[in-house]
C-alpha cells in the first residue's frame, strides 16, 4: 500500500480522517479500494486495534484533504471530516 507519508512530493496537504473502524481488517479493505482508484491513504491505529479490539473507533482511514471528497464517494460509510479534524 502506498501511504501518504511515503509519497515523494512537495505537496504538504493536510491529512484528514474519512472513516473510523473497530478492526484493522475492515480499514485495509477500504484502503485497497482507494489505492485501486489512485488515492493514496494511510491507516492509523491498526496495531492498537489488533491488540485492544474492544476500543472502538481507534482505527482510522486517512487521506490528503484534497482527496477526501473522492474517497467519501468511493468508501461506503465514509464521511467528510469536520473543519477541526
Amino acid at each position: 500500500m502506498t501511504t501518504i507519508e511515503n509519497q515523494n512530493t512537495s505537496d504538504r496537504s493536510r491529512v484528514v480522517t474519512v472513516k473510523q473502524y473497530t478492526t484493522p481488517s475492515e480499514a485495509y479493505l477500504d484502503a485497497e479500494l482507494l489505492e485501486n482508484n489512485g488515492i493514496a491513504c494511510s491507516i492509523d491505529g491498526a496495531i492498537g486495534g489488533s491488540v485492544l479490539p474492544f476500543i472502538q473507533g481507534q482505527v482510522r482511514l486517512r487521506v490528503a484533504e484534497r482527496d477526501a471528497r473522492q474517497a467519501v464517494e468511493l468508501v461506503p460509510g465514509a464521511e467528510m471530516p469536520d473543519e477541526n479534524d
